[in-house]
């Protein structure tokens, strides 16, 4: 027997030790290093000057201001900018504010659970990634069970991405006098093959280029809603680009609406599996507890804000014609609509070519070879499974016939309430022995179990 293979500890026990200096960063590798690269986007400097004369006021506030930037790109830099403000339209303004705002604090309160979870091991830096702390406090069984989500949660987002970059090349035909039942599948199948050839460029250089790609398209597109839409809304009164008379409405008051239409304020709000790798980095940087608490706050507030500008602004202009994709909404004709559908157009492409794709690549892999798997895939295994994910979610995308928001919202219900109130729910469960924290604990996971059994319910016209 070799050297490696007696020292090598079975998978099981390395998960269930819980000694001090024991090392879970090698747990869950592959998908932990693509959601590092895609969320620390500014690495913090502070973490390599040590000078003398530093002083550590600055440097712990430095390195917060780099990570809050890094936590609002990761929650604020997707797609949910163009689809929460339809769901605002659906659900009236004022419901849509207690929405986001319910949101908000379910996103705190995870991140809060998750940050007390990280300090248990090390007060001054913790765990690397999500999937390290899973597996360290909940075990194998939480290992393949994040695994499982994280696959299913890429599959929804490949298949809205490319749904919603066919409609915008449908769209296109349209406008040059394809008609629509002609051009749907061929649009379809065109986004599909780009995506497919953007998964199969070198991972790092992609992963990072994806992330500040989105975060200047997103910019695009909340200017284009501000100023364009917002500047002509303020000036001839609320609703009045929408085509047919309308009255802004508050409320739906329909409880089966609002579980519908609840899984996308999640989605949009959703942080808890970004926040480890850059609490990771911003602790590195010299930061503190206060720096901590910090972090949360301003990062949860700055991306509900860019959220609601978005949303409140559409809703202000259109009311209840706002698309579940808000770029449809302006013509094509109109130069500065047009910049924001090219750039959501890209932005999505090179997101699930760049990021989603090789997630689902590294969660396949694990299920498969073990969270312990630390190889990557081969080139044609990489081919191949990359052409497998965009293939399902072309075929998934044709048969909703396009629909951006059911898919969102469905692996919002599933995956996003287990990742963000489940999982850190029983974390704190299990890493606190003090009854209340215990407690606490318990009863956010069952709330988010029931949120999302509610939520799939009423999606599915159960409810």
């Amino acid at each position: 027997m070799d050297s490696n293979s007696a020292t090598r500890r079975p998978l099981l026990q390395d998960i269930a030790d819980e000694a001090n200096g024991e090392d879970h960063e090698e747990l869950h590798k592959l998908s932990s290093r693509v959601i590092r690269r895609t969320t620390v986007l500014l690495q913090s400097r502070a973490r390599h000057e040590d000078g003398p004369d530093e002083d550590e006021g600055a440097r712990a506030g430095s390195t917060t201001v780099e990570a809050i930037c890094n936590l609002v790109i990761a929650t604020a830099g997707g797609v949910g900018m163009v689809t929460l403000p339809g769901t605002f339209s659906v659900v009236g303004y004022l419901e849509g504010f207690f929405l986001l705002v319910i949101s908000g604090v379910c996103a705190a309160v995870s991140l809060i659970f998750l940050n007390m979870a990280c300090r248990i091991k090390n007060e001054n830096e913790g765990y690397a990634s999500y999937g390290g702390l899973v597996a360290h406090t909940l075990g194998s069984l939480g290992s393949y069970t994040l695994e499982g989500l994280t696959l299913l949660y890429c599959f929804g987002q490949v298949l809205a991405y490319v749904s919603a970059v066919g409609g915008q090349l449908t769209f296109l035909s349209g406008w040059l006098g394809v008609p629509r039942n002609q051009s749907a599948a061929a649009s379809t199948g065109c986004a599909a093959a780009l995506m497919f050839f953007l998964s199969l460029l070198p991972e790092e250089s992609g992963m990072r280029f994806a992330g500040a790609l989105g975060t200047f398209c997103v910019m695009v597109i909340v200017g284009t809603v501000v100023l364009g839409d917002g500047v002509s809304a303020l000036h001839q009164g609320p609703c009045s680009l929408a085509s047919s008379p309308a009255v802004p409405r508050a409320f739906n008051l329909t409880a089966s609406t609002m579980l519908k239409s609840f899984p996308i304020f999640l989605f949009s709000m959703n942080a808890s599996v970004i926040y480890v790798p850059v609490r990771k980095e911003h602790r590195a940087g010299g930061a503190g507890p206060r720096q901590s608490r910090t972090l949360i706050g301003c990062s949860l507030v700055l991306s509900g804000l860019l959220y609601l500008a978005c949303s409140a602004t559409s809703y202000y202009a259109y009311c209840s014609e706002i698309p579940e994709n808000v770029v449809d909404v302006w013509p094509i004709e109109w130069i500065p609509g047009a910049i924001a559908r090219s750039a959501l157009s890209m932005e999505l492409l090179v997101a699930g070519g760049g990021i989603y794709v090789p997630l689902a690549r590294a969660s396949l892999q694990h299920l498969i070879r073990g969270p312990q798997a630390n190889a990557p895939a081969s080139p044609l295994a990489r081919a191949c499974m990359s052409f497998a994910f965009v293939s399902l979610g072309a075929a998934g995308s044709l048969l909703l016939r396009g629909a951006l928001t059911l898919p969102l919202a469905v692996t919002s219900a599933l995956c996003v309430t287990a990742q963000m109130l489940v999982l850190p729910g029983l974390i704190l469960r299990k890493a606190h022995r003090k009854p209340w924290c215990r407690a606490l604990g318990t009863a956010f996971a069952l709330a988010g179990f029931m949120l999302g059994a509610l939520s799939l319910l009423a999606l599915f016209g159960a409810l």
